[in-house]
């Protein structure tokens, strides 16, 4: 139905004598329908399109001309599609490049391979009307023009339709504004004589700033639908006597049309696949820069992430090398920093601290007798005793093999003693339970206070030390505090 309304549009808006159309528009339907279906339904498809140009010549050439016709329009869309398919051409015409192939593949190889087998099928049925090059330049023009104008079309409208690309930005204002220039100058080129009102020429020249907005405002489907609009509008008016181009002989009327239609039709569809193709790598660049986004948000998550996990590691780690893995007390290091942090305090407040040196009784024999597995659930059995008897301000660790330290915060000499009686009655009468039986065990504690002199928690340990070894020389099992 397409090959018929555009071979009986384009016999209708004929004024050549030679009797060619100005545009013939039935090729560009079998190009479309052949890239629409890749060409899988070619055989229906030349069929329909043979009938129809039968249809179309119907009482006006000859039964054999028709068909031969019919075959070179078949040969001509065929041509054509077999260019556009080895060259990989896009059918939504998103780049300059894919409109490159198409007018080389459609009006120019193809349509001028037509117009040279057509115009010998017309010099022989219409030898006299004109000489053969005179029926190639009609024919290929009509036919070049076709393509050019229609095909892009319907590739962009259902059925032949792929999906178009977006459109450009712009405002409803400007578009109305534009809308109306167009209908305005096609109305005036109908209804005016030569193109003149008031004694002013008003040319074609003037739907170009429009067609020119159209394609860097819409998509190409709607570029290629202006562009037909126009191109009908004019091939109309010089069929009916208008002269948009103004006071022409017809066949200078029609090769003024024809060119102009050209020039227009090559300008709009280039600017329109230039700007796709710039919208195309806008778009490709924006999502590139949303997937960019993406991924850094993504790494810094990660980043957050192994950040806290590195501290909670680092805190393990710290907390690991602070504290005696067999008493789960404070180690000699964790002791001097807290140490260190006690003394500031209390300087800081003019508060007391009291330190604790403690010594197991004897425990090498422990170790001698029982076996160093017993000496160890020994360690363990007196470090549970001072976490249960320390205070929550309390600090308790090993200080190294059998001797421990307790850090008391707040605590005068005298209350210090009275703690460390304390510890070494719940020691007297709590025995260590081992794998070779229960273990009874005593210690001996020297207790210092911190003193004006004292500058870091070793001088205060010297003085702990000192009096540990005047209770172990007195014969231990006992508490000495030794004053500043």
């Amino acid at each position: 139905m397409l090959y018929l309304a555009g071979g009986w549009l384009g016999l209708t808006l004929t004024v050549m004598p030679e009797g060619l159309a100005i545009l013939w528009l039935p090729n560009a339907v079998v190009l479309a329908a052949l890239i629409r279906f890749q060409a899988a339904r070619y055989v229906a498809i030349a069929a329909l399109a043979l009938a129809a140009e039968i249809a179309v010549g119907w009482g006006k050439f000859p039964l054999l001309a028709s068909v031969l016709f019919g075959l070179v329009n078949i040969g001509e869309a065929t041509l054509a599609y077999a260019l556009l398919r080895r060259w990989k051409f896009d059918p939504q015409i998103a780049a300059p490049a894919d409109l490159a192939k198409f007018v080389l593949a459609g009006p120019l190889v193809a349509a001028l391979g037509a117009a040279l087998a057509s115009g010998a099928i017309h010099s022989a049925f219409r030898g006299a009307a004109a000489t053969y090059l005179e029926f190639v330049r009609i024919g290929w023009f009509g036919d070049a023009l076709g393509l050019l104008i229609l095909t892009p079309l319907l590739l962009g409208f259902r059925p032949f339709g792929v999906r178009p690309a977006a459109a450009g930005a712009g405002s409803k204002g400007a578009d109305a504004f534009i809308w109306t220039i167009a209908v305005a100058v096609l109305a005036l080129l109908w209804t005016w004589p030569e193109g003149r009102v008031l004694g002013v020429y008003v040319g074609p020249v003037l739907l170009l700033p429009v067609v020119i907005y159209i394609a860097a405002r819409y998509e190409q489907r709607w570029v290629a639908a202006a562009v037909a609009v126009v191109a009908l509008s004019l091939v109309g008016a010089v069929a009916f006597g208008r002269s948009p181009f103004g006071p022409l002989a017809p066949r200078d009327a029609v090769i003024r049309a024809q060119e102009y239609i050209f020039v227009m039709s090559l300008l709009a569809l280039g600017l329109a696949s230039l700007l796709g193709q710039v919208r195309s790598r806008q778009r490709d660049a924006e999502a590139a820069n949303r997937e960019l986004r993406r991924l850094n948000d993504e790494l810094e998550a990660r980043v957050e992430e192994r950040t806290v996990e590195l501290r909670h590691a680092n805190r393990i780690l710290a907390e690991l090398a602070a504290v005696d893995a067999l008493t789960e007390l404070y180690n000699r290091r964790g002791l001097t920093d807290i140490g260190q942090r006690e003394i500031a305090l209390a300087r800081r407040g003019g508060r007391n601290l009291a330190v604790m040196m403690m010594d197991l009784d004897h425990f090498k024999e422990i170790n001698d007798r029982h076996g160093h597995q017993a000496g160890d659930e020994t360690l363990r059995h007196f470090a549970a005793l001072l976490k249960k008897l320390a205070r929550g301000s309390d600090s308790c660790g090993r200080y190294g093999g059998e001797e421990f330290v307790l850090l008391a915060p707040e605590t005068d000499l005298a209350g210090a003693g009275v703690f460390a009686e304390r510890i070494l009655d719940e020691i007297r009468r709590t025995p260590v339970p081992t794998s070779k039986g229960e273990i009874r065990v005593t210690a001996s504690i020297g207790v210092a206070a911190l003193a004006a002199r004292d500058a870091t928690l070793a001088d205060v340990l010297r003085r702990a030390d000192a009096a540990l070894y005047e209770a172990k020389a007195a014969g231990r099992d006992r508490v000495v505090c030794l004053a500043a």
